[in-house]
């Protein structure tokens, strides 16, 4: 009678986990090829490519949507401005009910835009369209952004606006005074620019300038690109910024004379024609003030014998009678180098330049 050879339980436990083994590799393999064939028809199906897009923004996954509206649109705003917008638009959508429906239901075909809606309600606006045999998808925004300035920097100097270099398109004017001097009536004589202009932007941008400095101007959307003030440049902008804020309070609350202010300015500029119809006489009397913690912020040349620069300081009116009043003030001042002396061309008047308004 035979006998029955039973497999010897080691035996047995290797080659379960070799059947294990081969069925978890040849799963992991189905597995890689589903998810193959799954990237594929998101790229051929019109439904299956919104579908994946909204998984990005439910992740917020957003560096390669910006990438393809930066190409798209050409806009400059930054990636922060875009992520934003975005979070705005889907902050509060429920992505686990989502339905989309094609606004021209009559046109032929899947290209055009689709309403996406949640618990019922539109919450966005997507495009489709077919590109190189791929569907690609993105958010129709109402405008890319509302902001627009103008940028003044020297012919040499390659300006980036969020990171990106501005080509000639951008380009509105060359060899145009600076800004800074368009208040100036001879501004023939005033350092020329090339002048950007850029527009559509959702807030203000980050310029800059390699080898350069950037500052905002106080009184308008408008930046300036020139080298730092350095060594006795410096040192004498500073001392002639800080003289003329002081003459220009003091003149103010009928503590200083207009002549001592006037002195500061080149004859014919707007500034001081302008200084001289002011009236100084509606502050109420005193006993004396303050002019203290004066510092430039900003300065810098435009060209060799001109600055721009900000000056903040704390101005206190004493008064025994109303008790004394300190106010934060802010100045832009403009000057030129006028046979060998420093000159302002303009004042404009800012007090939220100064953090202590802040």
């Amino acid at each position: 009678m035979s006998k029955k050879q039973g497999i010897p339980t080691g035996t047995a436990m290797a080659m379960i986990g070799l059947i294990l083994v081969i069925v978890i590799g040849a799963s992991a393999g189905v597995l890689t090829l589903v998810n193959a064939k799954m990237s594929a028809y998101e790229k051929t199906t019109p439904n299956a490519a919104l579908e994946a897009y909204m998984k990005k923004i439910e992740k917020q996954d957003y560096s390669e949507l910006y990438e393809q509206f930066q190409t798209r649109t050409g806009s400059l705003s930054s990636e922060a401005d875009f992520n934003a917008t975005m979070n705005t638009i889907y902050g509060n959508v429920d992505f686990q009910d989502l339905s989309y429906v094609k606004d021209d239901k009559t046109a032929e075909g899947h290209e055009g835009t689709y309403g996406v809606y949640s618990d019922g309600k539109k919450v966005s606006t997507l495009n489709l369209r077919k590109e190189n045999d791929a569907w690609q998808v993105e958010t129709v925004m109402q405008s890319s952004g509302n902001l627009s300035y103008l940028i003044d920097a020297p012919a040499a100097a390659q300006v980036k606006v969020n990171g990106i270099v501005l080509g000639s398109d951008y380009v509105k004017e060359t060899q145009v005074p600076a800004g800074t001097f368009d208040r100036y009536k001879t501004s023939s004589a005033a350092p020329s620019v090339t002048r950007y202009k850029i527009s559509e932007l959702m807030s203000e941008p980050e310029i800059s300038a390699d080898g350069y400095k950037v500052v905002k101007d106080a009184y308008e959307e408008r930046f300036y690109v020139g080298s730092e003030a350095t060594g006795e440049v410096k040192n004498a902008g500073e001392k002639t910024m800080i003289a003329i804020a002081e003459a220009a309070a003091r003149y103010a609350t009928g503590d200083g004379g207009l002549g001592t202010l006037t002195g500061y300015f080149l004859t014919g500029s707007e500034f001081a024609a302008k200084i001289r119809t002011m009236d100084n006489q509606w502050y109420t009397s005193h006993a004396g003030v303050k002019f203290e913690n004066a510092e430039v912020l900003d300065l810098i040349q435009i060209d060799d014998d001109d600055l721009v620069g900000k000056v903040i300081f704390d101005y206190t009116v004493l008064s025994n009678t109303y008790g004394n009043r300190t106010y934060h003030c802010g100045y832009q001042i403009v000057l030129t180098r006028s046979s060998g002396s420093w000159k302002a061309v303009d004042l404009v008047v800012n007090n939220d330049l100064n953090p202590a308004n802040n």
